[in-house]
């Protein structure tokens, strides 16, 4: 495909064009073959989902890692698919339904998720058509839906075994309750909130009239739920009461006063009511101490009949009219603020209930062991490897696993009842049937909750790769060749409701690990610190930010900001919604694109080669060179060890400095120093190499741009079709030398020198003035002496002397240079003895400047109060600002001389 490079880059065009020909092509199609495999496990996203930043940064790690390896020659494959988002989904669903007044109960079961299902056709796949804008090379044609057939095979066949093995059990217990989704939620799915309530002191009287302890509680609410107080055994102030009764204010009920450890001698008042029904840690007290489980509160988060005359008013509707008629009642001792975390609903939001329910749990003690092990032992690693101890410390205190929630959308739990109480997992009726022994029509009655989305997610590794799709068949190809996957990229704060639990399904179901690698991506966060989200409106919309600054400029600024293990913070345009820090990337693309524009041109200028001549290398081109192959092997081991920014920063480094600002101006030098064709030649093909070898090294991190200079270039091409299938010029340390980048960084330094004296005294960038150096030593002098023209040219010198036996020119100023003394005559350009007093006038300017920053630095509050940012920043400005001075100094006495 020949391509002509347009004057001023257009993503939208170039993006948009490659994307659909891969496709075509089916680059990103893999099967199991000789080839070694690499694999990627998507982490789907919510059937709900709308592209965010956050997934812009995971899926370039992603893609970045899969483009490296199918280039290296792996069998790469990434595995991308979508979640149910059991609660989420079906509540937006709902809310649609309500609004032509229709609710899930006037459809019923059925219905409703036929219209669930119609949702999930007309919306479900829009979050996957903007991973392809990001440029994911998942292999599409994989694509599992977690309520697919083959899915819903493995998760009705995983919880059947685990239900025969007794891993999985039906217990009373108190759950996370959600009276918004009426379902229960998992530990993993409260997020907690730090929030400002009222504590009130209530008065309990002793039921013998003989006078009045004081109990707090936040909750009065729940006062109907009372069954006991308990002080602490140690506590020296309730020591004689333990044994005695009290009332329940307002609601009448004598309740004894017991012991228990669990109470804290210094929190509050020492004396907590227990209600075992509405707090985990007081059911875990009533179980110890056999007391009563009174639940007063409805599942949609009203007061129930045991409360009289509050039942069906809300819960905070009740707390606020409970406390008003005990004040009325002189019950309350006082009420003061109380900042506390309460957890509420990731899913709706709302603070979540504690709730006795009868629900399904998984036993997690057993399955955590191994998966514990293979962390510890390194089989699988984490990148930070700092999240390893949170890992384990999770593991170590591990809860069993809520695993039924009261809905309709989700794979339906697979137990069936009879009429006097039996049950039995099983995959249909006559299984069930056959199992409990009862004959053909004994009635049978299915369990109606769902399973959590997570109980699905949590197979992943083992659906996507065909265990059990057809609900026995254990091995596949597919299972066989890629598992273990070798890298998943996540967000830490799924650690626990995804990654642990992966790991454990995939060693107690197949005895494998599911990956040997987890990379824990940054959150993004605005300049503020805050994380962005679309509630706080500074989460700008990244296909916005695609259409003005491109894909590529977009994976390449996020790349170069996320170090591993920490945040990404970027500037955010809250009224534009926008992210002027991707101009960076942008930038760079526009370098990319106009250096690949004139190494055509200036390849397209040459004539035929006629005539075969030997050409002998330059320092410039043995440094680009040698410069290249070193960076090739720094990215391969920054990439084996998951430095993306790092591996962002060298490839900038590299193409911007190196080959752009230093190569590129040298080939222009050289091509006109050049004695025929065939030397031209040489030359073009030494730039075109190395530049191409770098599309290649940074192809993984910006697929499309490269791709269109790669076939811009495309008569050098042979049979690569695309560049993401060629292979990356491989580090050759025949090509390094240290001697070489030693010299052109000598020749460099003595450029840049130059440029800052010129710059120091305000001679214009044009303007040429002469240059002596007086060489260190005769090597030394050598090497000056063949780069003389790339000095005199880069230097803007109207002519430069080499001479070992010179004294220093009048009008000149002086820098050392590795022991070489260079001479800038700047006589001729400026009024020596004005420029002296404008340096001496800079000079005081800066004075004043660092004694006011030196008196700041030495005030012990500023030091204490002030972010450490802001001190670091003082600090900076200081040393620069004393950098400058000294190099006044010098420039000064230098103009004297």
């Amino acid at each position: 495909m020949s391509i002509e490079l347009s004057k001023i880059y257009d993503p939208s065009n170039v993006e948009q064009r490659w994307y659909t020909q891969w496709l075509a092509d089916k680059i990103f199609a893999s099967s199991p073959s000789e080839k070694q495999p690499y694999s990627i496990l998507m982490p789907p996203p919510n059937v709900t989902g709308i592209l965010h930043l956050g997934h812009v940064l995971n899926h370039t790690i992603q893609d970045l890692y899969i483009r490296w390896h199918r280039m290296l020659g792996f069998e790469t494959c990434w595995f991308p698919g979508i979640d149910h988002a059991g609660i989420s989904t079906q509540t937006k669903v709902e809310q649609a339904l309500r609004k032509d007044g229709i609710t899930k109960h006037d459809l019923g079961r059925e219905k409703f998720e036929q219209k669930v299902w119609e949702w999930k056709d007309k919306y479900g796949t829009i979050i996957l058509n903007q991973f392809q804008k990001i440029g994911n090379s998942s292999d599409w044609d994989r694509t599992l839906f977690t309520l697919d057939k083959g899915a819903s095979n493995a998760v009705q066949e995983v919880f059947i075994r685990l239900f025969d093995e007794g891993l999985i059990y039906r217990g009373k217990r108190i759950i996370n309750w959600s009276p918004v989704a009426q379902s229960a939620l998992s530990d993993e799915e409260v997020i907690p909130q730090t929030t400002t309530s009222t504590f009130y002191t209530l008065k309990y009287h002793f039921a013998d009239g003989t006078g009045t302890l004081l109990v707090g509680t936040v909750r009065p609410e729940t006062l109907y739920g009372d069954v006991a107080v308990a002080v602490n055994p140690n506590d020296e102030r309730y020591k004689d009461i333990i044994g005695k009764s009290v009332i329940v204010p307002m609601v009448g009920v004598v309740v004894p006063i017991i012991a228990d450890e669990y109470v804290e001698i210094d929190f509050g008042t020492g004396a907590l009511k227990i209600t075992p029904a509405h707090d985990i840690n007081d059911y875990e007290i009533g179980i110890r101490h056999n007391l009563p489980i009174n639940n007063t509160i409805n599942a949609d988060g009203t007061l129930n009949e045991l409360t009289g005359e509050w039942q069906g008013l809300d819960r905070f509707v009740a707390r606020k009219q409970i406390v008003e008629r005990l004040e009325s009642l002189g019950l309350i001792e006082k009420a003061e603020p109380y900042e506390h975390t309460i957890g509420t609903s990731e899913r709706t939001g709302e603070p979540i209930e504690p709730f006795l329910s009868d629900q399904w749990f998984v036993s997690m003690k057993q399955l955590a062991e191994p998966a514990l092990m293979v962390v510890q032992n390194g089989d699988i690693k984490f990148y930070p490897n700092h999240w390893t101890k949170t890992y384990e410390h999770w593991l170590n205190n591990i809860k069993d696993w809520c695993i039924s929630r009261q809905l309709w959308w989700g794979h339906r739990i697979p137990v069936y009842y009879t009429d006097n109480g039996q049950y039995v997992a099983a995959n249909n009726e006559a299984e069930a049937r056959k199992k409990l022994q009862l004959s053909d029509n004994a009635p049978l009655r299915q369990d109606e909750d769902v399973l959590d989305t997570w109980f699905s997610s949590w197979l992943w590794p083992l659906t996507t790769m065909g265990w059990c799709a057809d609900g026995t068949t254990e091995e596949t190809k597919d299972l066989n060749y890629y598992l273990p996957t070798d890298l998943l990229v996540t967000a830490p704060e799924i650690i626990f409701l995804w990654v642990a639990r992966m790991i454990m399904a995939s060693l107690k179901f197949k005895g494998k690990i599911p990956f040997k690698a987890v990379y824990f991506t940054a959150i993004v966060r605005d300049h503020h610190g805050r994380k962005m989200s679309k509630s706080l409106g500074n989460s700008p919309d990244p296909l916005k930010i695609f259409e003005k600054y491109g894909a590529d400029a977009t994976r390449f600024t996020l790349m170069y900001q996320a170090p591993l293990g920490q945040d990404i913070r970027m500037q955010v345009d809250l009224e534009s919604q926008d992210l002027p820090e991707i101009e960076f990337g942008r930038n760079f693309a526009n370098k990319l694109w106009n250096t690949a524009r004139f190494l055509m041109m200036k390849q397209s200028e040459l004539e035929p080669k006629s005539e075969s001549s030997s050409y002998s290398y330059s320092l410039a081109d043995k440094w680009i060179v040698s410069s290249f192959h070193t960076t090739a092997q720094q990215v391969r081991m920054l990439l084996e060890q998951f430095r993306i920014t790092d591996y962002s920063k060298l490839l900038y480094e590299f193409i911007w400095q190196d080959f752009c600002s230093w190569y590129v101006e040298i080939v222009k030098i050289q091509l006109n120093q050049a004695q025929n064709t065939s030397e031209k030649h040489s030359i073009m093909n030494i730039a075109l190499e190395v530049f191409e070898g770098s599309l290649q090294l940074l192809h993984p991190v910006m697929p499309f741009i490269t791709e269109e200079i790669w076939h811009a270039l495309d008569e050098r091409r042979t049979n690569e079709h695309s560049i993401s299938t060629s292979t990356p010029i491989a580090p050759d340390t025949q090509q390094i030398s240290q001697d070489v980048e030693d010299q052109f960084q000598f020749i460099q330094t003595i450029v840049e020198q130059i440029r800052t004296i010129r710059s120091s005294v305000g001679i214009a960038p044009q303007e040429k003035v002469p240059v002596s150096i007086v060489p260190a030593s005769n090597d030394i002098a050598s090497i000056l002496t063949n780069n003389m023209q790339v000095i005199k040219n880069l230097a803007k010198c109207t002519e430069l002397q080499i001479d070992s036996t010179l004294e220093k020119p009048s009008g000149s100023i002086a820098v050392a240079v590795k022991g070489s003394t260079v001479y800038v005559l700047v006589g001729n350009s400026i009024n020596i003895d004005e420029e002296i007093k404008r340096q001496e006038k800079e000079f005081q300017r800066l004075e004043q400047l660092t004694n006011g920053i030196e008196k700041k630095l030495s005030n012990e509050r500023f030091v204490e109060k002030a972010p450490k940012e802001v001190i670091e920043n003082e600090r900076t400005k200081l040393r620069d600002m004393r950098n400058s001075m000294e190099t006044i100094t010098s420039t000064i006495q230098s103009l004297r001389m």
